[in-house]
């Protein structure tokens, strides 16, 4: 059987035992009556286990200081504003198509190595609000389709002057076969544009997001030219697929982003299923970082504790919400960047953050916007971002563990490990014997029911007495362990739920001595319980 929340459980072997001495001690029985059946009450311990601060907050939350007091740290983070959101590339394609200009049914020849595409092109980026002078390709590709009409074998040639590529080599060449205007010939080239750069300044060094491209076609030198008529054309298309900035430079204009009614999940309170908690002090960090090369400005609207269990929402109380937080750009140290940080601090004196956290809450929801460059072009076109920046905020929560609780609830599930099975049991009813040695500052009552799958209620299991506060001294401080008994029957339909595959829903509820107002934690505190059962067995011969 588990009993406690996250106990260990360690299964007596003393049932086995137990029932082999009293088997050997009893008469013989004749071989053809079937196999015996007798009723024996025994008493026999369950499980010995220890409850520390550790079963109440996960040890990761958990801060100790050289006295032994226990603080509750815990972080979340709050919102975050990452590069595809500032800077969002779309796939990009352009087409250069070259067809013959004759008209009716007129036809010409053309010699081998005629060349029936060169252009030098300026093409332009789709970018709205952001002017990019460089970019820098994290990851995507470049691809290049030709589709030929013409019966020659097409070679295709095209190039980046603006590119720089890893390997040098910023020109691309294919060759596509014979086709006919009903049935084209095609051909497509694929280059990973990993690691190349950008030049977006156009040939005269003076646009933004402008890229310059050279692309010739050419009837194959080697071949014997064609007869071409006005169905015949070269085509070449030119995509830009899957664009992942690695680094960005240029102005990425004035805009602002709102996040309204964002709701992010705090797990700090996970365990406490019911009550209430007073909580002493409490200190919450705002800190908001900044890793984009631009000045950027953020209005907290609205800040709010959710506790979905209770319903109670607690609005934040704090002049963080009545101004604007101001953020410097980031660094940009050529290979790598160097964020802004901001940091704001709201304890009892400034804000009410106490009544925030002791709402119990499990989300909080938040509504910001975000306003980029707020004072426009201040830089002269040197913002910039890396694939790594981030605009993100954190919250974290610092709480000595100086606290009064009143029915402050934690639970768990498990499932009883009974002697026999369903079809052959062999507990038939019994007693359950709760031994409680407490070293905590708390009173607890101990809630034993069984549940099925859905956490529907089956039956409640009627513990009687109540675990008793360990000794408080001068000092406010436990000064000596306390020891309680409690008795929880288990009738004949109990025990039936259990072998049916019930579940057993301990819930622990702690209160504080009200007339000692908050009293401190310490991690050398702990709750040792000891379990037996007085039951009554069914042995059957098996």
């Amino acid at each position: 059987m588990y009993f406690a929340p996250y106990m260990q459980y360690v299964r007596s072997i003393g049932t086995v035992a137990f029932a082999g001495i009293l088997l050997s001690t009893l008469p013989g029985c004749r071989k053809d009556a079937g196999p015996a059946r007798w009723d024996i009450d025994v008493a026999l311990p369950l499980f010995t286990t220890q409850l520390t601060i550790g079963d109440l907050i996960p040890d990761s939350l958990l801060a100790v200081g050289a006295d032994g007091t226990v603080s509750l740290v815990y972080t979340s983070a709050l919102f975050a504003v990452d590069l595809d959101t500032l800077l969002g590339l779309p796939d990009t394609s352009f087409i250069y198509a070259y067809a013959f200009p004759l008209p009716g049914n007129d036809q010409f020849n053309l010699p081998a190595g005629f060349p029936v595409i060169s252009q030098n092109n300026v093409l332009r980026f789709d970018l709205p609000q952001v002017q990019l002078s460089r970019l820098d390709i994290r990851s995507g590709e470049l691809q290049v389709d030709m589709r030929n009409k013409i019966t020659s074998r097409v070679l295709g040639h095209f190039e980046i002057p603006s590119g720089q590529f890893p390997d040098g080599v910023n020109a691309l060449d294919m060759a596509v076969d014979p086709g006919t205007p009903s049935a084209p010939a095609m051909a497509t080239l694929i280059r990973d544009l990993s690691g190349t750069r950008f030049d977006l300044r156009g040939p005269t060094y003076n646009q933004v997001n402008t890229l310059t491209t050279n692309v010739a076609a050419t009837l194959d030198p080697d071949g014997s030219g064609a007869t071409v008529t006005n169905q015949d054309s070269v085509v070449v298309q030119v995509g830009y697929n899957a664009l992942i900035t690695a680094y960005a430079k240029g102005y990425f204009g004035t805009n602002t982003i709102s996040q309204e009614d964002e709701e992010s999940r705090l797990t700090l309170f996970d365990r406490f299923v019911a009550g209430s908690l007073d909580l002493d002090q409490v200190t919450m960090r705002l800190h908001v970082e900044n890793g984009v090369g631009m000045d950027i400005q953020v209005h907290l609207n609205t800040f709010q504790a959710i506790n979905s269990r209770t319903g109670v929402t607690v609005d934040l109380q704090n002049a963080l919400l009545q101004g604007p937080i101001n953020l410097n750009r980031a660094a940009d140290l050529g290979n790598g960047f160097t964020p802004s940080h901001y940091l704001r601090t709201l304890d009892n004196s400034n804000s009410n953050i106490d009544a925030f956290v002791e709402n119990l809450p499990d989300r909080v929801r938040y509504g910001v916007e975000i306003l980029l460059n707020p004072l426009g072009n201040i830089s002269n076109g040197n913002d910039f971002l890396y694939y790594e920046s981030e605009l993100k905020a954190d919250l974290e929560l610092e709480v000595p563990l100086s606290i009064i609780a009143s029915g402050l609830t934690l639970e768990n599930f498990s499932r009883p490990d009974l002697p026999g099975d369903a079809e052959n049991p062999a507990l038939d009813r019994g007693t359950l014997h709760l031994f409680a040695t407490n070293g905590f500052p708390f009173d607890a009552r101990v809630v034993l029911e069984l549940v099925d799958e859905e956490n529907t209620l089956l039956s409640t299991i009627e513990v009687d007495g109540a675990v008793r506060a360990g000794n408080i001294g001068p000092n406010g401080l436990v000064s000596s362990v306390t020891r309680s008994t409690l008795h929880a029957p288990l009738d004949a339909f109990q025990v039936d739920l259990l072998y049916a595959g019930a579940r057993l829903r301990t819930r622990v509820v702690f209160d504080t001595d009200a007339d000692l107002g908050h009293v401190r934690v310490l991690d050398s505190y702990a709750l040792d319980l000891q379990v037996t059962v007085d039951g009554n067995y069914i042995v059957n011969g098996q």
